[in-house]
C-alpha cells in the first residue's frame, strides 16, 4: 500500500512538472523576440575622443528596447581587437560582460583608439532566455586639424599712447571637437588664452607682427596665421 502511494505521488509530481514545462514552453513560444534599436544606423566618432561625453554628442549612443516587458540583459562583442570602448555610467563594458537594462532605453558612450570602420554586436536577452543580436557599424574618423581665423580691429585710441585693439579668433573652426586655447605672438612676445576674443593695448607707434595658432581638445594645433598692423 505504501509503495502504491509513493508511485502515485511520483506520477503526480511528474505530471505537474510536465504541465509546468508545457506552460513555460507555451509562454516562451508566444512571447515576441526581444528587439534593440539604435539612434543611428552608423555611429560616426572621432579617434581618441575619450573625454567629451559631457561636452559634445561625439560617441553618444542610445539603445532602445522594443516593447520591453521585463528587465533585459545586453552583451557586446566587437571586431576591433580592443580599439572600440563602450562606457555605461562611467564603467567600460567588457566583451561578454552583461549589462542589465531596467526599462526601455539606456545611453552609452563609445570611443575608439584608431581611425577605421568597426562592427560591434549587441546581444539582447530577456528573462525568458530569448535572444536577438543587433549589429552596429562604428565609423571612426581621424581628428581634423583646427582652422585659425583672426580678425583685428582698432576699438579705442582716445588716450594718448594707448591703442586698444580687438584680437578676435571667434570665427576659428573646429567642427568635430572643441577649441581649447589660442596662442598669440606680438612681435615675438607670446601668450596663451582660453578666450576667443581679447583686447590688447599697444603703447607706441610701430609695425607689429601678430601671429596666431589654436589648439583643439586633443592637443592638435592649427596652422599658424600671420597679420601685420601699423600704428602711426
Amino acid at each position: 500500500m505504501l509503495s502504491m502511494k509513493k508511485t502515485v505521488g511520483a506520477f503526480l509530481i511528474m505530471v505537474s512538472l510536465m504541465a509546468c514545462s508545457d506552460k513555460y514552453q507555451s509562454l516562451y513560444n508566444a512571447a515576441p523576440n526581444p528587439q534593440l534599436e539604435f539612434n543611428t544606423d552608423t555611429l560616426k566618432i572621432r579617434e581618441k575622443d575619450y573625454f567629451n561625453i559631457n561636452q559634445t554628442n561625439n560617441g553618444f549612443l542610445s539603445l532602445k528596447c522594443i516593447a520591453p516587458n521585463h528587465q533585459l540583459n545586453i552583451q557586446i562583442t566587437d571586431t576591433s581587437n580592443g580599439k572600440v570602448h563602450v562606457v555605461y555610467r562611467g564603467d567600460t563594458i567588457r566583451t561578454y560582460q552583461p549589462l542589465l537594462v531596467a526599462g526601455d532605453s539606456t545611453n552609452v558612450f563609445c570611443s575608439c583608439d584608431t581611425a577605421g570602420i568597426y562592427q560591434v554586436d549587441f546581444l539582447i536577452t530577456d528573462l525568458l532566455g530569448k535572444t536577438n543580436q543587433q549589429p552596429l557599424i562604428i565609423k571612426c574618423l581621424g581628428n581634423t586639424k583646427p582652422i585659425a581665423i583672426l580678425d583685428i580691429q582698432l576699438i579705442d585710441s582716445s588716450q594718448t599712447g594707448n591703442w586698444i585693439y580687438s584680437l578676435d579668433a571667434s570665427r576659428s573652426v573646429k567642427p568635430d571637437g572643441l577649441i581649447r586655447s589660442y596662442h598669440y605672438s606680438v612681435n615675438s612676445q607670446s601668450f596663451t588664452t582660453s578666450q576667443p576674443i581679447i583686447h590688447y593695448t599697444f603703447h607706441a607707434p610701430a609695425v607689429y607682427h601678430i601671429s596666431l595658432f589654436i589648439t583643439d581638445d586633443l592637443d592638435k594645433n592649427s596652422d599658424t596665421i600671420k597679420q601685420t598692423i601699423t600704428i602711426l
